[in-house]
C-alpha cells in the first residue's frame, strides 16, 4: 500500500513537471516574440483559449496514463479527480514561481507593456464603437486605478487561476477518463446488459 502511494505521488509530480514545463515553454515563446503585444485583445483571448484547450488535452492524456499505469485501465471518478487536482496544484506552483521570476528578475517591465497595450487597444475599441470621450475617459480611469500588478500579485493570480481552472478541467477530464470498477455504477451496468440483450 505504501509503495502504491509512493508510485502515485511520483507519477503526480512527474506529470506535474511535464505540464508546468509545457506551460512555461509556451509562455516563454509568447514573451520572447511579444505575441500578446502584437496580437492585441482578440489575439490574447485566442491564446487563452488555446492554452485552456491544451491543458484539457494534457490533463486527459496524463490521467489516462495514470489510470493505465496504476489501476490496470480502471479508475473511479473520485480517483481520477483527486489525481487531476493534485497534478494541477503541483504544476500551478511551478508555473507561478516561473511567473514571479519572469516579472521580478528577467523582465520587470513586461506587465507594464502588456497593460499599456491592453489600455491602448481598449481605447481604440471604445472609440470605434462611437462612445463619447467622457465614457471612454471613465473606462480608462478604471484601468489606471487598477494599476500594474506586482510580481507577487502576478504569482498569486497565476496560482489561483491555475488551481481553479485546473480543478474545473479535472472534473471534465475525470468524467472522460473514468472506467468503472465492477459494481461501482449500477446504472451503467444495467445499460450494458440492455445493449447486450439487443
Amino acid at each position: 500500500m505504501e509503495e502504491h502511494q509512493t508510485t502515485r505521488m511520483k507519477l503526480t509530480m512527474t506529470y506535474g513537471i511535464y505540464l508546468a514545463g509545457i506551460s512555461i515553454v509556451i509562455s516563454l515563446f509568447i514573451w520572447a516574440t511579444s505575441l500578446i503585444e502584437h496580437l492585441g485583445l482578440f489575439g490574447s483571448a485566442l491564446i487563452g483559449v488555446f492554452q485552456f484547450g491544451l491543458l484539457a488535452f494534457l490533463l486527459v492524456y496524463f490521467t489516462k496514463k495514470y489510470r493505465d499505469t496504476l489501476f490496470d485501465g480502471k479508475i473511479t471518478f473520485g480517483q481520477a479527480f483527486t489525481f487531476g487536482v493534485l497534478l494541477v496544484v503541483f504544476s500551478s506552483v511551478i508555473s507561478a514561481l516561473y511567473s514571479y521570476i519572469l516579472n521580478k528578475y528577467i523582465d520587470p517591465d513586461y506587465m507594464h507593456r502588456v497593460m499599456t497595450m491592453i489600455q491602448d487597444k481598449t481605447y481604440q475599441m471604445l472609440s470605434n464603437q462611437g462612445l463619447s470621450q467622457d465614457q471612454i475617459d471613465s473606462a480608462m480611469v478604471k484601468f489606471e486605478q487598477k494599476g500594474i500588478p506586482s510580481p507577487m500579485e502576478t504569482l498569486v493570480s497565476s496560482l489561483q487561476g491555475g488551481i481553479i481552472g485546473g480543478a474545473i478541467m479535472s472534473l471534465i477530464s475525470s468524467a472522460i477518463v473514468k472506467k468503472n470498477v465492477k459494481g461501482e455504477d449500477a446504472f451503467d451496468e444495467a445499460m450494458e446488459d440492455v445493449k447486450t440483450e439487443e
